[in-house]
């Protein structure tokens, strides 16, 4: 069977929007409190800020925004696995989802 490759664009966009509700739904309770000084709070800040640049970068012609944001993903992806890898392979587990995702992106820009 070969595969429905007019769904591609489609299937792009949709990752990308996937992206940004799975981030605001792991971390809406660490954005609900407001705390500046509190790193937890300024990573969920940083992956929400990347992945809605993610989202507008694919409305752009050029690949640069959605490079920058997928490269600012895995820089603050690899922080937060370096910080979880005292939790074990379990608390590592949950940044292998947006980790692909920017890795993809970041290989292939908006293709």
């Amino acid at each position: 069977m070969k595969p429905f490759k007019a769904a591609v664009p489609f299937s792009k966009w949709l990752v990308r929007l996937a992206l940004v509700v799975y981030l605001i739904a792991y971390y809406h309770d660490t954005l609900f409190y407001f705390d500046l000084i509190n790193v937890s709070f300024i990573f969920a800040i940083a992956y929400i800020f990347a992945a809605l640049c993610l989202l507008i970068g694919g409305f752009k012609k050029e690949s640069n925004i959605t490079v920058y944001a997928s490269l600012l993903l895995l820089l603050v992806i690899a922080f937060n696995v370096y910080l979880d890898i005292g939790d074990g392979f379990f608390g590592v587990i949950h940044h292998v989802l947006p980790f692909s995702i920017a890795f993809f992106y970041l290989s292939n820009g908006n293709k």
